[in-house]
């Protein structure tokens, strides 16, 4: 597996490119902009310019809105709709892998069938109206509520409903370990991973799941709690992470470290994340 981690721009890309470069990450992901801030074209321009000279092989932009795709308001669902198609473009510039999106939650007394439909269609009318686009891939979350994409089941639905209306949406599937476990799959030993992984095959297609989020966390099992946390100090533990990282059928997959903070504990994860891996590659 591809192993990389979610990188500040707070310093600009090309300081973030050089965070990741520093840890020999093979992949990086980041947010399209900075917060309060109208991205510069130079921005861009210089990261483009550094990428090919780095260590990182694939780029993954994570969305920075929280979307409203599946509402059933017009006004608020056209909104999101213009924000995606903004961002994906910003995507494009980046030259990245995929765009990874969350669904977002339908609206209170509507279904999640109606709210899956809505957010296919808001994602259809954003890659018709975005300047440049990027292959689009979808992240599961820990669920609750009204929240889409807790169970692989609205996964598979919500691609099926998409690429029903436009096959030339290229879409992949982003599985984050903590909001697995946090939606209800135990994996946190070999036996939960395994059946996950053989599951998530099953239901997305094992070639349609190209991307990993590896999260500890410290969220109960099925509590649909978000928490990220570094390996070792969560509820996770080691097993389940090995697993998966020895997985033969998630080799040319691409695995994220998504720390709560940036700093020398995450430096010192990441580095055990990079030994595990290589350890499960004999």
């Amino acid at each position: 597996m591809l192993l990389g981690l979610h990188c500040s721009i707070r310093q600009g890309f090309l300081e973030a490119l050089n965070y990741a470069e520093s840890l020999k990450a093979d992949v990086i992901q980041i947010l399209p902009y900075r917060r309060n801030e109208s991205p510069a074209e130079e921005d861009y321009a210089g990261f483009v310019r550094k990428l090919p000279q780095s260590s990182v092989k694939k780029v993954y932009v994570h969305s920075r809105f929280v979307p409203n795709l599946a509402l059933i308001d017009e006004k608020k669902r056209l909104s999101s709709a213009a924000r995606l198609a903004y961002e994906l473009g910003l995507a494009a510039r980046l030259n990245a892998e995929a765009f990874v999106l969350h669904l977002g939650a339908y609206s209170e007394g509507d279904s999640v069938s109606s709210g899956l439909a809505l957010a296919a269609r808001s994602v259809r009318l954003a890659y018709q109206e975005a300047e440049r686009t990027v292959s689009l891939c979808i992240e599961n979350v820990p669920g609750g509520g009204r929240r889409l994409g807790g169970k692989l089941e609205e996964l598979a639905s919500f691609a099926e409903i998409l690429q029903k209306e436009n096959q030339r949406i290229t879409l992949s599937f982003c599985l984050d370990t903590a909001h697995a476990w946090a939606a209800g799959y135990p994996i946190s030993d070999a036996e939960g991973m395994s059946r996950f992984l053989e599951r998530a095959s099953r239901i997305l297609g094992k070639g349609n799941i190209r991307l990993f989020h590896l999260n500890d966390t410290h969220a109960d099992l099925e509590s649909h709690r978000e928490s990220h946390g570094l390996w070792g100090r969560g509820v996770l533990g080691f097993e389940g992470l090995r697993f998966l990282l020895a997985a033969e059928n998630f080799r040319g997959c691409s695995g994220i470290l998504e720390s709560p903070k940036p700093g020398e504990a995450e430096r010192l994860n990441f580095k055990e994340l990079q030994k595990i891996a290589l350890f499960a590659k004999v």
